[in-house]
């Protein structure tokens, strides 16, 4: 996941080897500190209302899914690695909350989800509940770009509470959003589910938005993480080709992650 915590000296001596990536991440951290005071105002609609709002809107009973036994085994499983892991370059706060990975299951279940793109993977919990929905669906393909922070053998930690069972579903792409989102999703053509959960600045935010949503097809589904801190979902929310959005507390801790489902 493309966060902004990172070791000054080690990003210095990213400087010759990828310079690139360097001013990328510079670039994130700049960003990050300017919009820090961005706080939006969301009204949330609170979890069960919400199952019941897409439901409706995906002509899918959301709710039932959330009683799946799929869905208390995926989450028992990477429960149990989150409790074995020690160290490592993620901090435990920015693993997807089980609030939105359960989201992502059941929309994922409900959508039968063939083409389905996240930014942002960190351990992967979010992506270990989408896979699971897949492999309970038959069928489906996760496509995640991520880079993650400056750190130990960081590159191996990204995904690792992804159970090796569902790991033939998905495809990692390293690197920023902005270098590889576009021309990925030039290339799938089509996605029935996208996922944010990378830089939460609000260009980055926007951009991605502005990549996913014309390729999304009709009734498919956004979801954003972290959408508190710009207004970025807000704007997103309030195109005429979304049918409904909910915007989501997340448990135990101070964000919120939206939903946006585009007109059939």
């Amino acid at each position: 996941m493309f966060r902004t915590i990172v070791n000054p000296l080690r990003l210095l001596f990213l400087l010759p080897r990828r310079p690139g990536e360097f001013w990328d991440r510079a670039s994130a951290i700049l960003s990050s500190r300017w919009e820090a005071s961005r706080r939006v105002a969301y009204p949330t609609t609170d979890s069960e209302t919400s199952r019941a709002i897409l439901s409706e809107a995906l002509d899918a009973d959301v709710a039932k899914n959330f009683s799946e036994p799929g869905l208390a085994e995926v989450s028992a499983q990477v429960y149990k690695k989150q409790t074995l892991s020690s160290g490592g370059p993620f901090p435990a706060m920015y693993n997807g909350d089980s609030l939105l990975a359960s989201f992502c299951y059941s929309i994922t279940r409900s959508l039968k989800a063939r083409q389905v793109v996240e930014t942002g993977v960190c351990y992967g919990v979010t992506s270990a509940h989408i896979l699971k929905a897949m492999q309970m669906n038959g069928e489906g393909h996760l496509n995640s770009v991520d880079i993650p922070p400056l750190g130990k053998d960081a590159d191996a930690q990204v995904g690792r509470f992804i159970p090796e069972e569902l790991r033939h579903r998905w495809t990692l792409h390293r690197g920023t959003s902005a270098q590889l989102l576009g021309p990925l999703l030039s290339k799938l053509g089509s996605i029935d589910m996208f996922i944010h959960d990378s830089l939460h600045t609000y260009q980055n935010m926007r951009d991605e938005f502005a990549a996913a949503w014309p390729i999304l097809r009709p009734g498919g589904v956004l979801v954003s993480d972290d959408v508190q801190g710009n207004p970025a979902f807000q704007e997103l929310a309030a195109r005429l080709d979304v049918a409904t959005h909910v915007v989501i507390q997340e448990k135990g801790k101070d964000a919120l992650f939206g939903v946006a489902v585009k007109s059939k």
